[in-house]
């Protein structure tokens, strides 16, 4: 079949470009390179005719000595549709160039041919310098019009040829092309996922200077260096719904996403090349586990590849530290944080030990590579959520603070640490979402609106189970305990200081256009509910105080859209008959209940230990996850929805 006459498919375009490497790696003269380039560029857009054209050193004019069907051209610098895109630095698609100013007829007079569609995509060098541009010319098909599918193949055709000429001016041509094919095929599967090119390159620098410490000789750190590229080569065929889903995957969503390794290595393992023999390994092993946890084999320790071993470190340590259009980069604290916590978990020991070692090498390469997006790419940067934990302890003392969680500047889940924790901001809280009416869970109620009492604008809505509610009135804000402000007015207002509404286990309550809560129950001494906290498609459960996690664990079945689980774990095993007697979890218990989990995929955060038994709990914590990996919660932490496991 005719590949320039139908849409082309990702094993498609793969084979495209190996057909035009091995050509092009057999040619040394320049113009013939240019020639076989812009063919490229043709069959991938499915374009009529395809041009290279080039800046002149003096940067005065702009040619091409390949232009299929016509003779080569010189024009000025700047001038028609071409020379703009390279003035601009701008892609440039136009449907009909007739009704665009800037296109010159007089090439279409003498030459007879009649130009309507048109695509430029301007070529950089390394130092982000435009070299030239490429050039299609009317899209044959059924569509007569190039789309953004087109731009996105073309851009690909234009970073390989900006390469490739660098590289046949150096005189290393065929080696150079080899390698950065290699590079821009990386490249396709990360910009497909909303990646940038940069990323790969971070990745191949990285791997170097492991492999070389590591011990590998000059001559394999370097085919590792130009392999790397290709860990995530498998994402050319999984599927845009899935690759560019703003929130955290579902379980069946994870399973299709982790199919990538497997489907890179069939792609690429039948090469007889060395390049991508190591490319292929690469793209197998780079999410294996040195404890043997990671996929798509279970590999463990040094069954695991060393080039996979190196590529999982260096793609992990530049996934975590680097802004996308779709979240930000964690802090380096965090970042380093997290690959000491995975040393012979995630991570080869001694691979850790050499990249603390030669950590300035990898901060440096993190400079030099650094992701550069324009103001309108940042402007369709898909939001986030940040939840931030005011209090998270059991119990009161000087430096720590009871339950708390700020959803954002208006509602809040439970009390126990306002004050503190927001200070004057405490103002803004318009509803406060109750899990229970324990006092860690209520205190501040009476502070806040004792505190702020002239300057707040708005009633304080105070939801929660009506059995809630219905403790407070009688037993707290009743005018003995506290004054009864659902019957004192605001300053200067006919509105009541606190309003109190109901709420039933199992309805979803909006709280903003993209904001969701949804209660339901849990087991306590007295009534008490957690919450499912919504956010677009993003969802975090707390748990609040309970003894049972069964109720958690019927959310999570239901709801596989929940990727982050806040768990209480109050008291120390060696006090389970108070942690039962008052239904509060223990490291034993919470763990052994998480086991009988059918879900796993979620980041799990520990809260509501009591100070005065928190280093023996952390202890017990430590002794009894297993394969979990908790966060335990500080006073004043934030975490951003769908994070840890949505890094890697």
């Amino acid at each position: 079949m005719d590949k320039t006459k139908h849409s082309l498919g990702a094993n498609e375009i793969l084979d495209l470009i190996f057909i035009y490497l091995t050509e092009i790696s057999a040619l040394r003269d320049y113009n013939e390179t240019i020639e076989l380039l812009a063919n490229m560029g043709r069959a991938l857009t499915n374009a009529d005719r395809c041009s290279v054209w080039i800046v002149s050193d003096d940067k005065k004019s702009i040619w091409t000595k390949v232009a299929h069907g016509i003779e080569s051209i010189t024009i000025d610098s700047g001038s028609g549709i071409v020379g703009a895109a390279i003035d601009s630095g701008e892609k440039i698609i136009i449907d009909d160039v007739y009704t665009d100013k800037r296109f010159n007829k007089e090439v279409d007079l003498k030459s007879g041919y009649k130009t309507k569609s048109m695509l430029v995509i301007p070529m950089y060098d390394n130092s982000d310098n435009v070299l030239g541009a490429f050039q299609a010319i009317n899209r044959r098909g059924a569509q007569d019009y190039f789309d953004k599918r087109d731009i996105e193949r073309l851009t690909l055709a234009s970073t390989y040829a900006a390469e490739t000429l660098i590289a046949a001016k150096l005189e290393e041509e065929i080696q150079e092309t080899q390698k950065e094919v290699i590079l821009t095929m990386g490249a396709i599967g990360e910009s497909r996922s909303k990646e940038t090119g940069n990323h790969v390159k971070r990745v191949a620098e990285y791997s170097k200077i492991l492999a070389l410490a590591y011990g590998l000789s000059q001559e394999e750190a370097e085919l590792l260096k130009q392999a790397s590229p290709m860990h995530d080569i498998g994402k050319v065929a999984i599927a845009d719904s899935i690759l560019n889903k703003p929130g955290p995957f579902d379980a069946k969503e994870r399973e299709i996403m982790n199919r990538h390794a497997e489907l890179g290595y069939h792609m690429i393992k039948n090469s007889s090349r060395p390049l991508l023999q190591a490319a292929s390994i690469v793209a197998y092993e780079h999410h294996e586990k040195w404890d043997g946890s990671g996929y798509p084999r279970g590999l463990k320790g040094e069954t695991i590849h060393i080039y996979g071993r190196i590529t999982a470190l260096a793609d992990v340590f530049d996934a975590l530290g680097s802004d996308r259009v779709y979240k930000k980069a964690w802090s380096d604290e965090k970042i380093f944080k997290l690959i000491k916590e995975e040393r012979g978990k995630h991570f080869e020991p001694k691979l850790v030990d050499i990249f603390f070692e030669n950590l300035d090498r990898f901060l440096e390469v993190r400079a030099q590579f650094r992701d550069r997006f324009s103001k309108k790419t940042l402007d369709k940067t898909v939001d986030t959520k940040k939840i931030k934990f005011l209090g998270v302890y059991g119990a009161r003392t000087t430096n720590k603070g009871t339950n708390s969680i700020l959803l954002n500047s208006s509602n809040v889940l439970d009390a126990g640490n306002l004050l503190q924790g927001l200070e004057h901001a405490c103002i803004d809280i318009e509803t406060i979402w109750l899990t229970h009416s324990h006092l860690d869970h209520i205190a501040d109620i009476a502070y806040l609106l004792d505190n702020y009492f002239n300057l707040r604008k708005k009633p304080l809505v105070i939801r929660g189970l009506k059995e809630t509610l219905d403790v407070i009135k009688k037993n707290f804000l009743n005018d003995t305990v506290w004054p009864d402000f659902a019957a004192i007015k605001m300053h200067g207002s006919d509105q009541y200081a606190v309003e109190y509404q109901e709420i039933t286990a199992g309805k979803m309550y909006e709280i903003s256009d993209c904001e969701t809560i949804e209660a339901f129950l849990t087991d306590h001494t007295v009534s008490s509910c957690g919450y499912i906290y919504r956010y677009n498609e993003r969802a975090v459960i707390i748990s609040s105080d309970t003894y049972s996690l069964d109720s958690l664990q019927h959310c999570l079945e239901k709801y596989p859209e929940i990727k982050d689980v806040i768990v209480e774990c109050s008291f120390p095993d060696s006090m389970a008959e108070v942690a039962q007697r008052s239904k509060h979890l223990t490291p034993s218990l919470l763990f052994r209940q998480l086991n009988t989990f059918s879900r796993d995929d979620f980041n799990l955060y520990i809260n509501h230990i009591k100070p005065a038994y928190e280093a023996k709990i952390l202890k017990e914590i430590d002794e009894n996850k297993g394969a979990w990996n908790p966060v335990i919660l500080k006073d004043g932490e934030e975490i951003l929805l769908g994070d840890r496991d949505a890094q890697y």
